[in-house]
């Protein structure tokens, strides 16, 4: 996670310093931000704090897009009541 926010902005920069003169800035601007971010997003088995969970989730649905990351991998699933008896060999 963004745990030096100078240290991520200087990253950001030099990034959009090595923009070739091919590529449109504006589009290789989105794709190193998403890229940057992704880097820096909490990752399986970070230790998160309950606050900062409660935090994650708020702010995931307060997205746009709140269902899927910037790279299209799915952010949060759905599973039906049943599915999830099967899983823990229970019925609710």
């Amino acid at each position: 996670n963004v745990s030096d926010p100078t240290q991520f902005m200087r990253k950001v920069i030099d990034d959009l310093k090595s923009v070739t003169n091919n590529s449109s800035a504006m589009r290789l601007g989105e794709e190193m931000i998403a890229k940057t971010v992704c880097r820096h997003a909490v990752k399986a088995n970070d230790p998160l704090r309950y606050l900062e969970v409660e935090k994650l989730i708020q702010d995931l649905l307060e997205c746009d897009l709140p269902y899927c990351c910037p790279h299209g991998r799915p952010t949060m699933i759905q599973i039906s009541l049943v599915e999830l008896e099967k899983k823990f060999g229970r019925k609710v």
